[in-house]
């Protein structure tokens, strides 16, 4: 039986091939491959000049894994880049807290660069309740500066911190199965 005298599989290419769907899809894959190809060859006016292109501005998902164009460049070590892509019009703001398949958000994926403090300051001002945000493992963007081992973030977001009772401070020094931030830094050699 080929592909053609199969009707679910005829059924399904039809609703894939709607004339909606022919301008619209490849027209958002072209626009993003063109901006991932920008932050490879580090050319930050050009992602910068795409992502005007984009609703969201540097809040687009990238890609599959629900990375917003301001993780991709916090991965490519772009602090600068990252600061000019935080300039979002006030509707946006409330979308800083977008968590990746991962749940990893802009200050999880700041976290474990020290280069970036002043993006996580930036972040920080913009939307304060990435502080206690959890990834998929629990983790706050402070306990991935210790496993990690980045410790001029650490004491950056630690500092931030300082203020909360103990038992607030739990939240940010123990993840849900329990492993303490001395425990993370200890198995991740990052103890000095």
């Amino acid at each position: 039986m080929t592909a053609r005298s199969d009707p679910l599989i005829n059924l399904q290419l039809q609703q894939v091939n709607t004339p909606q769907s022919i301008r619209c899809v490849p027209e958002k894959y072209r626009l993003s491959a063109k901006v991932y190809d920008a932050l490879q060859r580090e050319d930050e006016k050009e992602v910068i000049k795409l992502c005007e292109d984009f609703e969201e501005h540097g809040l687009h998902i990238l890609t599959i894994h629900d990375d917003t164009v301001l993780q991709a460049a916090t991965y490519a070590k772009k602090p600068d880049l990252v600061l000019r892509l935080q300039d979002l019009p006030d509707r946006h703001l409330v979308k800083l807290t977008r968590q990746n398949l991962y749940g990893n958000t802009i200050l999880h994926e700041t976290a474990i660069s020290n280069g970036a403090i002043e993006v996580a300051r930036k972040v920080l001002e913009k939307a304060p309740g990435l502080l206690c945000m959890r990834n998929n493992l629990g983790e706050t963007a402070l306990f991935r500066t210790a496993r990690y081992g980045k410790q001029d973030m650490y004491d950056f977001l630690a500092k931030k911190i300082s203020g909360y009772d103990k038992a607030n401070q739990k939240v940010f020094l123990q993840r849900r199965d329990k492993t303490t931030i001395l425990h993370i830094a200890i198995l991740s050699e990052h103890f000095g």
